[in-house]
């Protein structure tokens, strides 16, 4: 009985612990995105993306790493600075699902405008890294 409860205890703390870290890394790849956008290398963006990321939005879908690159280069010039926040992040084995807002700010006409935006991301193992493979958004 003792090497039951011992074992159920141990894989509490280890879920635990892992759960942590996943979290820990995913939340290094939100500051690497925030760093890649504020230092206006939009390009690197698309990194933390898989081969077959989606990206869906309002009247917006980008399927594939490439489109999400252009997608992305298509705010060359215009940056200002990114914020993402986090809400949560429920881990799954080798999927995590992320819900947080995005605070980003760039130039539209001379301006600059802020867009807020709930996030939606699936993250999953890549290349042994955690990379968006579904990216939803909606304007708050």
């Amino acid at each position: 009985m003792k090497t039951i409860i011992t074992l159920l205890i141990f894989a509490c703390f280890t879920t635990t612990i892992c759960a942590q870290t996943i979290s820990d890394e995913i939340l290094k790849q939100n500051r690497n995105m925030e760093a890649a956008y504020n230092s206006g290398e939009l390009a690197k963006i698309a990194d933390y993306y898989t081969e077959n990321a989606t990206m869906v939005g309002p009247k917006t879908e980008v399927i594939g790493n490439e489109n999400i690159t252009n997608y992305w280069k298509g705010l060359e010039g215009r940056t200002v600075d990114w914020k993402l926040e986090n809400i949560e992040i429920t881990a799954y084995g080798d999927v995590a699902i992320q819900r947080g807002i995005s605070h980003l700010r760039m130039y539209y006409k001379e301006n600059i405008v802020q867009s807020d935006v709930m996030f939606t991301l699936v993250w999953i193992k890549e290349h042994d890294q955690w990379k968006i493979n579904l990216d939803h958004y909606s304007p708050l």
